[in-house]
Protein backbone atom coordinates (compact mmCIF):
# COMPACT_ATOMS: atom_id res chain seq x y z
CA UNK A 1 0.00 0.00 0.00
CA UNK A 2 1.53 3.30 -1.13
CA UNK A 3 -0.69 5.49 1.04
CA UNK A 4 -1.06 5.45 4.82
CA UNK A 5 -3.64 2.73 5.42
CA UNK A 6 -5.84 1.24 8.14
CA UNK A 7 -8.65 -1.33 8.14
CA UNK A 8 -11.97 -1.43 9.98
CA UNK A 9 -14.11 -4.57 10.09
CA UNK A 10 -17.90 -4.21 10.21
CA UNK A 11 -20.32 -6.98 11.15
CA UNK A 12 -23.41 -7.98 9.16
CA UNK A 13 -25.58 -6.10 11.66
CA UNK A 14 -23.76 -2.86 10.89
CA UNK A 15 -21.80 -2.79 14.15
CA UNK A 16 -18.08 -2.05 14.10
CA UNK A 17 -16.42 -5.35 14.98
CA UNK A 18 -13.52 -3.95 17.02
CA UNK A 19 -13.50 -0.40 18.37
CA UNK A 20 -9.71 -0.63 18.56
CA UNK A 21 -9.66 -0.70 14.75
CA UNK A 22 -11.78 2.43 14.56
CA UNK A 23 -9.49 4.17 17.05
CA UNK A 24 -6.43 3.06 15.08
CA UNK A 25 -7.91 4.56 11.91
CA UNK A 26 -8.61 7.84 13.71
CA UNK A 27 -5.12 7.83 15.23
CA UNK A 28 -3.57 7.32 11.78
CA UNK A 29 -5.50 10.28 10.41
CA UNK A 30 -4.55 12.42 13.40
CA UNK A 31 -0.88 11.49 13.10
CA UNK A 32 -0.56 12.12 9.36
CA UNK A 33 -2.76 15.21 9.06
CA UNK A 34 -3.97 14.50 5.49
CA UNK A 35 -5.89 16.88 3.28
CA UNK A 36 -8.11 13.97 2.16
CA UNK A 37 -9.35 10.68 3.61
CA UNK A 38 -10.71 7.96 1.31
CA UNK A 39 -12.91 5.19 2.71
CA UNK A 40 -13.02 2.14 0.40
CA UNK A 41 -15.71 -0.53 0.58
CA UNK A 42 -15.59 -3.84 -1.30
CA UNK A 43 -18.56 -5.89 -2.37
CA UNK A 44 -19.30 -9.21 -4.04
CA UNK A 45 -16.58 -11.03 -2.04
CA UNK A 46 -16.76 -13.33 0.95
CA UNK A 47 -13.00 -13.37 1.33
CA UNK A 48 -10.95 -10.72 3.12
CA UNK A 49 -7.80 -11.42 1.05
CA UNK A 50 -9.83 -10.74 -2.12
CA UNK A 51 -10.97 -7.40 -0.73
CA UNK A 52 -7.42 -6.51 0.22
CA UNK A 53 -6.19 -7.38 -3.27
CA UNK A 54 -8.78 -5.03 -4.76
CA UNK A 55 -7.73 -2.22 -2.41
CA UNK A 56 -4.06 -2.80 -3.14
CA UNK A 57 -4.48 -2.85 -6.91
CA UNK A 58 -6.70 0.23 -6.96
CA UNK A 59 -4.53 2.32 -4.63
CA UNK A 60 -1.29 1.24 -6.31
CA UNK A 61 -2.77 2.42 -9.60
CA UNK A 62 -3.87 5.67 -7.95
CA UNK A 63 -0.27 6.24 -6.89
CA UNK A 64 0.97 5.37 -10.39
CA UNK A 65 -1.33 7.84 -12.16
CA UNK A 66 -1.00 10.59 -9.57
CA UNK A 67 1.48 12.64 -11.66
CA UNK A 68 -1.19 12.92 -14.39
CA UNK A 69 -3.82 14.41 -12.04
CA UNK A 70 -3.71 18.21 -11.74
CA UNK A 71 -3.10 19.45 -8.18
CA UNK A 72 -2.66 15.92 -6.78
CA UNK A 73 0.92 16.61 -5.74
CA UNK A 74 -0.21 19.38 -3.41
CA UNK A 75 -2.58 17.12 -1.46
CA UNK A 76 -2.06 14.17 0.91
CA UNK A 77 -4.25 11.09 1.21
CA UNK A 78 -5.01 8.47 3.86
CA UNK A 79 -6.95 5.33 2.87
CA UNK A 80 -9.28 3.40 5.18
CA UNK A 81 -10.36 -0.05 3.97
CA UNK A 82 -13.70 -1.38 5.19
CA UNK A 83 -14.07 -5.17 5.51
CA UNK A 84 -17.52 -6.70 5.86
CA UNK A 85 -19.12 -10.15 5.38
CA UNK A 86 -20.49 -9.91 1.87
CA UNK A 87 -21.45 -12.95 -0.17
CA UNK A 88 -20.26 -13.63 -3.69
CA UNK A 89 -23.50 -13.56 -5.63
CA UNK A 90 -22.62 -14.26 -9.27
CA UNK A 91 -19.43 -15.86 -10.52
CA UNK A 92 -17.90 -15.04 -13.87
CA UNK A 93 -18.27 -18.62 -15.11
CA UNK A 94 -21.95 -18.57 -14.21
CA UNK A 95 -22.52 -15.37 -16.11
CA UNK A 96 -20.90 -16.90 -19.18
CA UNK A 97 -23.23 -19.90 -19.09
CA UNK A 98 -21.21 -22.83 -17.81
CA UNK A 99 -22.37 -26.35 -17.13
CA UNK A 100 -21.86 -28.82 -19.95
CA UNK A 101 -23.83 -31.66 -18.37
CA UNK A 102 -26.08 -32.74 -15.53
CA UNK A 103 -23.22 -33.59 -13.21
CA UNK A 104 -21.55 -30.25 -13.84
CA UNK A 105 -24.73 -28.29 -13.17
CA UNK A 106 -25.54 -30.25 -10.03
CA UNK A 107 -22.00 -29.74 -8.73
CA UNK A 108 -22.08 -26.03 -9.58
CA UNK A 109 -25.38 -25.58 -7.73
CA UNK A 110 -24.13 -27.53 -4.71
CA UNK A 111 -20.94 -25.46 -4.59
CA UNK A 112 -22.92 -22.23 -4.90
CA UNK A 113 -25.16 -23.26 -2.01
CA UNK A 114 -22.13 -23.93 0.18
CA UNK A 115 -20.63 -20.57 -0.74
CA UNK A 116 -23.72 -18.37 -0.42
CA UNK A 117 -25.92 -19.82 2.29
CA UNK A 118 -24.48 -18.83 5.64
CA UNK A 119 -26.86 -20.85 7.83
CA UNK A 120 -25.40 -24.40 7.79
CA UNK A 121 -28.79 -26.00 8.51
CA UNK A 122 -30.42 -24.25 5.57
CA UNK A 123 -27.44 -24.99 3.34
CA UNK A 124 -27.66 -28.70 4.13
CA UNK A 125 -31.40 -28.65 3.50
CA UNK A 126 -30.92 -27.06 0.07
CA UNK A 127 -28.05 -29.37 -0.88
CA UNK A 128 -30.16 -32.45 -0.11
CA UNK A 129 -32.79 -31.21 -2.57
CA UNK A 130 -30.43 -30.73 -5.52
CA UNK A 131 -30.63 -34.29 -6.92
CA UNK A 132 -34.44 -34.14 -6.79
CA UNK A 133 -35.02 -30.77 -8.47
CA UNK A 134 -35.23 -32.02 -12.04
CA UNK A 135 -37.95 -34.57 -11.36
CA UNK A 136 -39.96 -33.33 -8.39
CA UNK A 137 -42.25 -30.32 -8.14
CA UNK A 138 -42.31 -30.83 -4.37
CA UNK A 139 -38.51 -30.58 -4.23
CA UNK A 140 -38.62 -27.37 -6.25
CA UNK A 141 -41.23 -25.98 -3.87
CA UNK A 142 -39.14 -26.87 -0.82
CA UNK A 143 -36.02 -25.41 -2.44
CA UNK A 144 -37.76 -22.11 -3.13
CA UNK A 145 -39.32 -22.02 0.34
CA UNK A 146 -35.87 -22.38 1.90
CA UNK A 147 -34.55 -19.49 -0.21
CA UNK A 148 -37.58 -17.33 0.60
CA UNK A 149 -36.88 -17.60 4.32
CA UNK A 150 -33.79 -15.42 3.96
CA UNK A 151 -35.17 -12.69 1.65
CA UNK A 152 -35.69 -9.36 3.46
CA UNK A 153 -39.04 -7.85 2.51
CA UNK A 154 -38.02 -4.23 3.11
CA UNK A 155 -34.70 -2.37 3.08
CA UNK A 156 -33.04 -1.28 6.29
CA UNK A 157 -34.25 2.23 7.02
CA UNK A 158 -31.58 4.84 6.50
CA UNK A 159 -32.87 7.44 8.90
CA UNK A 160 -35.47 9.70 9.93
CA UNK A 161 -32.33 10.31 10.17
CA UNK A 162 -31.21 12.03 7.12
CA UNK A 163 -31.24 15.13 9.27
CA UNK A 164 -33.78 17.77 10.15
CA UNK A 165 -32.60 19.99 7.34
CA UNK A 166 -34.03 17.48 4.88
CA UNK A 167 -37.62 17.98 5.94
CA UNK A 168 -38.05 21.38 4.35
CA UNK A 169 -38.58 22.07 0.67
CA UNK A 170 -35.30 23.95 0.43
CA UNK A 171 -33.30 21.02 1.75
CA UNK A 172 -34.91 18.63 -0.70
CA UNK A 173 -34.04 20.49 -3.89
CA UNK A 174 -31.15 19.78 -6.18
CA UNK A 175 -27.88 21.46 -5.33
CA UNK A 176 -27.38 24.96 -6.58
CA UNK A 177 -24.30 24.01 -8.55
CA UNK A 178 -25.95 24.11 -11.92
CA UNK A 179 -28.24 21.10 -11.63
CA UNK A 180 -31.77 21.50 -12.84
CA UNK A 181 -34.04 22.32 -9.89
CA UNK A 182 -36.08 19.22 -9.25
CA UNK A 183 -38.75 21.29 -7.52
CA UNK A 184 -41.80 19.49 -6.24
CA UNK A 185 -40.50 16.15 -7.43
CA UNK A 186 -38.24 16.04 -4.40
CA UNK A 187 -41.10 16.51 -1.97
CA UNK A 188 -42.14 12.87 -2.31
CA UNK A 189 -41.16 10.12 0.05
CA UNK A 190 -38.11 7.95 -0.51
CA UNK A 191 -39.14 4.37 -1.26
CA UNK A 192 -37.46 1.10 -2.11
CA UNK A 193 -37.16 1.46 -5.87
CA UNK A 194 -36.45 -2.23 -6.51
CA UNK A 195 -38.26 -4.35 -3.91
CA UNK A 196 -38.21 -8.12 -4.25
CA UNK A 197 -40.77 -9.11 -6.90
CA UNK A 198 -44.00 -10.43 -5.44
CA UNK A 199 -43.55 -13.67 -7.37
CA UNK A 200 -40.21 -14.31 -5.68
CA UNK A 201 -41.84 -13.98 -2.27
CA UNK A 202 -45.16 -15.72 -2.85
CA UNK A 203 -45.59 -16.88 -6.46
CA UNK A 204 -46.30 -20.40 -7.65
CA UNK A 205 -42.97 -22.25 -7.43
CA UNK A 206 -43.25 -23.76 -10.91
CA UNK A 207 -43.85 -20.36 -12.45
CA UNK A 208 -41.06 -18.82 -10.40
CA UNK A 209 -38.59 -21.45 -11.61
CA UNK A 210 -39.67 -20.89 -15.20
CA UNK A 211 -39.59 -17.11 -15.07
CA UNK A 212 -36.35 -16.72 -13.12
CA UNK A 213 -34.23 -17.40 -16.18
CA UNK A 214 -30.82 -18.97 -16.16
CA UNK A 215 -27.30 -17.57 -15.94
CA UNK A 216 -27.00 -17.65 -19.73
CA UNK A 217 -29.46 -14.74 -20.20
CA UNK A 218 -29.04 -13.08 -23.60
CA UNK A 219 -29.91 -9.42 -23.17
CA UNK A 220 -30.00 -8.71 -26.89
CA UNK A 221 -32.80 -11.06 -27.95
CA UNK A 222 -36.32 -9.74 -28.52
CA UNK A 223 -39.15 -11.14 -26.46
CA UNK A 224 -40.57 -14.30 -27.89
CA UNK A 225 -44.05 -15.64 -27.53
CA UNK A 226 -45.20 -18.03 -24.87
CA UNK A 227 -44.25 -17.09 -21.32
CA UNK A 228 -41.87 -14.75 -19.55
CA UNK A 229 -39.00 -13.66 -21.72
CA UNK A 230 -39.75 -16.30 -24.29
CA UNK A 231 -39.71 -19.46 -22.18
CA UNK A 232 -42.58 -21.82 -22.94
CA UNK A 233 -43.79 -22.46 -19.43
CA UNK A 234 -46.71 -24.60 -20.52
CA UNK A 235 -50.23 -24.80 -19.10
CA UNK A 236 -50.78 -25.07 -15.33
CA UNK A 237 -51.71 -28.75 -15.45
CA UNK A 238 -48.33 -29.54 -17.02
CA UNK A 239 -46.44 -27.36 -14.58
CA UNK A 240 -47.95 -29.15 -11.61
CA UNK A 241 -47.36 -32.62 -12.99
CA UNK A 242 -43.99 -32.85 -11.30
CA UNK A 243 -41.68 -33.56 -14.24
CA UNK A 244 -39.19 -31.19 -15.81
CA UNK A 245 -40.84 -31.57 -19.20
CA UNK A 246 -43.61 -29.23 -18.13
CA UNK A 247 -41.12 -26.35 -18.07
CA UNK A 248 -40.32 -26.42 -21.77
CA UNK A 249 -36.57 -26.71 -21.08
CA UNK A 250 -34.15 -29.52 -20.33
CA UNK A 251 -32.89 -31.03 -17.11
CA UNK A 252 -29.81 -28.83 -16.86
CA UNK A 253 -32.00 -25.75 -17.27
CA UNK A 254 -33.88 -26.60 -14.07
CA UNK A 255 -30.59 -26.58 -12.19
CA UNK A 256 -29.47 -23.37 -13.90
CA UNK A 257 -32.71 -21.75 -12.85
CA UNK A 258 -32.15 -22.96 -9.31
CA UNK A 259 -28.78 -21.21 -9.42
CA UNK A 260 -30.47 -18.14 -10.81
CA UNK A 261 -32.90 -18.14 -7.89
CA UNK A 262 -30.01 -18.61 -5.49
CA UNK A 263 -28.32 -15.59 -7.06
CA UNK A 264 -31.35 -13.35 -6.85
CA UNK A 265 -32.16 -14.24 -3.24
CA UNK A 266 -28.49 -13.63 -2.40
CA UNK A 267 -28.79 -10.27 -4.16
CA UNK A 268 -31.67 -9.13 -1.95
CA UNK A 269 -29.94 -10.45 1.17
CA UNK A 270 -26.79 -8.49 0.32
CA UNK A 271 -28.76 -5.41 -0.64
CA UNK A 272 -30.25 -5.33 2.86
CA UNK A 273 -26.95 -6.10 4.58
CA UNK A 274 -25.05 -3.45 2.65
CA UNK A 275 -27.58 -0.86 3.82
CA UNK A 276 -27.03 -1.85 7.44
CA UNK A 277 -23.24 -1.87 7.08
CA UNK A 278 -23.32 1.59 5.54
CA UNK A 279 -25.88 3.32 7.73
CA UNK A 280 -24.36 1.72 10.82
CA UNK A 281 -20.63 1.04 10.82
CA UNK A 282 -19.42 3.18 7.91
CA UNK A 283 -21.50 6.16 9.03
CA UNK A 284 -20.05 5.84 12.54
CA UNK A 285 -16.55 5.60 11.08
CA UNK A 286 -17.09 8.77 9.04
CA UNK A 287 -18.26 10.64 12.13
CA UNK A 288 -15.16 9.57 14.03
CA UNK A 289 -12.86 10.59 11.17
CA UNK A 290 -14.59 13.97 10.81
CA UNK A 291 -14.15 14.62 14.53
CA UNK A 292 -10.50 13.63 14.43
CA UNK A 293 -9.59 15.66 11.34
CA UNK A 294 -12.21 18.33 10.65
CA UNK A 295 -9.88 19.96 8.13
CA UNK A 296 -9.71 16.85 5.91
CA UNK A 297 -12.10 16.25 3.04
CA UNK A 298 -13.88 12.89 3.23
CA UNK A 299 -14.41 10.65 0.21
CA UNK A 300 -16.25 7.37 -0.29
CA UNK A 301 -15.72 4.74 -2.97
CA UNK A 302 -17.50 1.41 -3.16
CA UNK A 303 -17.64 -1.53 -5.54
CA UNK A 304 -20.75 -3.65 -6.25
CA UNK A 305 -22.71 -4.05 -3.00
CA UNK A 306 -20.06 -1.87 -1.37
CA UNK A 307 -21.38 0.98 -3.53
CA UNK A 308 -24.75 0.60 -1.83
CA UNK A 309 -23.06 0.52 1.57
CA UNK A 310 -21.21 3.80 0.98
CA UNK A 311 -24.39 5.39 -0.40
CA UNK A 312 -26.21 4.47 2.81
CA UNK A 313 -23.36 5.97 4.82
CA UNK A 314 -23.30 9.13 2.71
CA UNK A 315 -26.98 9.79 3.42
CA UNK A 316 -26.20 9.75 7.14
CA UNK A 317 -23.21 12.09 6.99
CA UNK A 318 -23.64 15.89 6.81
CA UNK A 319 -20.80 16.65 4.39
CA UNK A 320 -18.68 14.64 1.98
CA UNK A 321 -16.55 15.77 -0.89
CA UNK A 322 -16.88 12.91 -3.37
CA UNK A 323 -18.65 9.59 -3.76
CA UNK A 324 -17.52 7.09 -6.41
CA UNK A 325 -19.66 4.05 -7.23
CA UNK A 326 -17.81 1.36 -9.16
CA UNK A 327 -20.12 -1.09 -10.95
CA UNK A 328 -22.78 -0.56 -8.33
CA UNK A 329 -25.11 -3.52 -7.74
CA UNK A 330 -28.30 -1.63 -7.00
CA UNK A 331 -31.07 0.20 -8.81
CA UNK A 332 -30.48 2.80 -11.52
CA UNK A 333 -33.34 4.73 -9.88
CA UNK A 334 -31.72 4.85 -6.43
CA UNK A 335 -31.01 8.61 -6.67
CA UNK A 336 -34.00 9.46 -8.86
CA UNK A 337 -36.72 12.05 -8.35
CA UNK A 338 -40.24 10.81 -9.11
CA UNK A 339 -38.88 7.70 -10.79
CA UNK A 340 -42.28 6.02 -11.14
CA UNK A 341 -44.53 8.97 -12.00
CA UNK A 342 -46.25 8.72 -8.62
CA UNK A 343 -44.11 11.32 -6.87
CA UNK A 344 -41.86 8.76 -5.20
CA UNK A 345 -38.09 9.18 -5.04
CA UNK A 346 -35.24 6.69 -4.99
CA UNK A 347 -34.08 5.45 -1.61
CA UNK A 348 -30.86 7.52 -1.66
CA UNK A 349 -32.37 10.67 -3.16
CA UNK A 350 -31.61 12.73 0.00
CA UNK A 351 -27.86 12.48 -0.66
CA UNK A 352 -28.22 14.74 -3.70
CA UNK A 353 -31.36 16.68 -2.78
CA UNK A 354 -29.93 17.90 0.52
CA UNK A 355 -26.58 19.07 -0.88
CA UNK A 356 -24.39 16.66 1.05
CA UNK A 357 -21.71 16.51 -1.62
CA UNK A 358 -19.24 19.38 -1.94
CA UNK A 359 -17.65 17.60 -4.90
CA UNK A 360 -18.81 15.14 -7.59
CA UNK A 361 -20.43 11.75 -7.65
CA UNK A 362 -18.97 9.30 -10.20
CA UNK A 363 -20.77 6.19 -11.42
CA UNK A 364 -19.04 3.71 -13.72
CA UNK A 365 -21.36 1.60 -15.87
CA UNK A 366 -20.95 -0.80 -18.77
CA UNK A 367 -22.81 -3.39 -20.82
CA UNK A 368 -19.84 -5.64 -20.02
CA UNK A 369 -21.13 -5.99 -16.45
CA UNK A 370 -23.29 -9.03 -16.98
CA UNK A 371 -23.33 -9.86 -13.27
CA UNK A 372 -25.41 -6.76 -12.48
CA UNK A 373 -27.49 -7.28 -15.59
CA UNK A 374 -28.11 -10.92 -14.73
CA UNK A 375 -29.59 -10.25 -11.30
CA UNK A 376 -31.84 -7.54 -12.66
CA UNK A 377 -32.92 -9.63 -15.64
CA UNK A 378 -34.06 -12.35 -13.24
CA UNK A 379 -35.88 -9.79 -11.08
CA UNK A 380 -37.51 -8.30 -14.15
CA UNK A 381 -38.77 -11.66 -15.34
CA UNK A 382 -40.23 -12.44 -11.94
CA UNK A 383 -41.93 -9.04 -11.91
CA UNK A 384 -43.26 -9.73 -15.44
CA UNK A 385 -41.44 -6.76 -16.94
CA UNK A 386 -39.54 -9.00 -19.37
CA UNK A 387 -39.00 -7.71 -22.86
CA UNK A 388 -36.40 -6.69 -25.39
CA UNK A 389 -34.42 -4.65 -22.88
CA UNK A 390 -33.92 -6.95 -19.93
CA UNK A 391 -31.81 -5.03 -17.43
CA UNK A 392 -31.26 -1.99 -19.67
CA UNK A 393 -32.35 1.63 -19.16
CA UNK A 394 -35.92 0.83 -20.23
CA UNK A 395 -36.34 -1.92 -17.65
CA UNK A 396 -37.90 -0.91 -14.29
CA UNK A 397 -35.42 -3.38 -12.83
CA UNK A 398 -32.04 -2.12 -13.99
CA UNK A 399 -28.73 -1.52 -12.23
CA UNK A 400 -26.41 1.45 -11.81
CA UNK A 401 -23.48 -0.72 -12.90
CA UNK A 402 -25.26 -1.41 -16.18
CA UNK A 403 -26.96 1.92 -16.96
CA UNK A 404 -25.74 4.67 -14.62
CA UNK A 405 -28.13 6.87 -12.63
CA UNK A 406 -31.45 7.50 -14.39
CA UNK A 407 -34.24 10.06 -13.79
CA UNK A 408 -31.81 11.96 -11.58
CA UNK A 409 -31.82 15.74 -12.13
CA UNK A 410 -28.20 16.15 -11.04
CA UNK A 411 -26.83 13.90 -13.80
CA UNK A 412 -24.58 15.84 -16.18
CA UNK A 413 -25.81 15.57 -19.77
CA UNK A 414 -24.70 14.30 -22.13
CA UNK A 415 -23.19 11.37 -20.31
CA UNK A 416 -19.43 10.98 -20.25
CA UNK A 417 -16.90 8.22 -20.74
CA UNK A 418 -14.33 6.66 -18.46
CA UNK A 419 -11.17 8.16 -19.94
CA UNK A 420 -7.68 6.84 -20.32
CA UNK A 421 -4.97 8.26 -18.10
CA UNK A 422 -4.27 11.85 -19.11
CA UNK A 423 -7.81 12.53 -20.34
CA UNK A 424 -9.50 15.72 -19.19
CA UNK A 425 -12.50 15.50 -16.86
CA UNK A 426 -14.70 18.44 -15.93
CA UNK A 427 -16.17 17.23 -12.67
CA UNK A 428 -18.78 19.47 -11.05
CA UNK A 429 -19.67 19.80 -7.39
CA UNK A 430 -22.99 18.28 -6.43
CA UNK A 431 -23.46 16.70 -9.85
CA UNK A 432 -23.56 13.08 -10.98
CA UNK A 433 -21.19 11.93 -13.71
CA UNK A 434 -22.26 8.70 -15.39
CA UNK A 435 -19.06 7.33 -16.91
CA UNK A 436 -19.56 4.69 -19.59
CA UNK A 437 -16.72 2.25 -19.04
CA UNK A 438 -17.10 -0.16 -21.98
CA UNK A 439 -13.53 0.42 -23.16
CA UNK A 440 -11.78 -0.28 -19.85
CA UNK A 441 -14.06 -2.31 -17.55
CA UNK A 442 -14.45 -5.82 -18.94
CA UNK A 443 -16.58 -7.39 -16.19
CA UNK A 444 -18.24 -6.71 -12.86
CA UNK A 445 -15.04 -7.17 -10.88
CA UNK A 446 -12.68 -5.33 -13.23
CA UNK A 447 -12.59 -2.04 -11.32
CA UNK A 448 -8.98 -1.74 -10.16
CA UNK A 449 -7.36 -0.57 -13.38
CA UNK A 450 -5.48 2.66 -13.98
CA UNK A 451 -8.38 4.33 -15.80
CA UNK A 452 -10.70 3.76 -12.82
CA UNK A 453 -7.98 4.90 -10.43
CA UNK A 454 -7.42 8.03 -12.52
CA UNK A 455 -11.13 8.98 -12.41
CA UNK A 456 -11.32 8.33 -8.66
CA UNK A 457 -8.25 10.39 -7.96
CA UNK A 458 -9.66 13.14 -10.16
CA UNK A 459 -12.83 13.24 -8.06
CA UNK A 460 -10.79 13.34 -4.84
CA UNK A 461 -8.72 16.26 -6.11
CA UNK A 462 -11.56 18.17 -7.76
CA UNK A 463 -12.27 21.71 -6.64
Amino acid sequence: MRFPYAEVEIESTGAIHDENQRRAASDLVAATGPTDVLVLCHGWNNDIPQARRLYLRLTDNMAAVRPAVPSAASRSLVVIGVLWPSIRWSDEDEVAGGGAGFGDEAAALTDAIAERIEDPTRAARLARLVPKLTGSAQARREFLDALREQVPTAPARLTSEVGAEDSGAEGRRASGSGAEDSGAEDSGAEVDEDPPPAALLAGDPEEVFAEAGGPEVDFGLPERSGGAAGFDVGPPEQRSAGGAAGFGFGLDDVLRRARGLLNITTYYTMKDRAGQVGSGGIAALLSALATTAPQARLHLAGHSFGARAVSAAAVRHPSLHSCTLLQAAFSHHAFAANFNGRGENGFFRPLLASRRLTGPMLITHTVNDRAVGLAYAAASRLARHAGAGLGDENDPYGGLGRNGALKTPEVVQPGGELLDVGGVYHFQAGRVHNLRADSFVRSHGDVGGQQTAYALLGAINSA
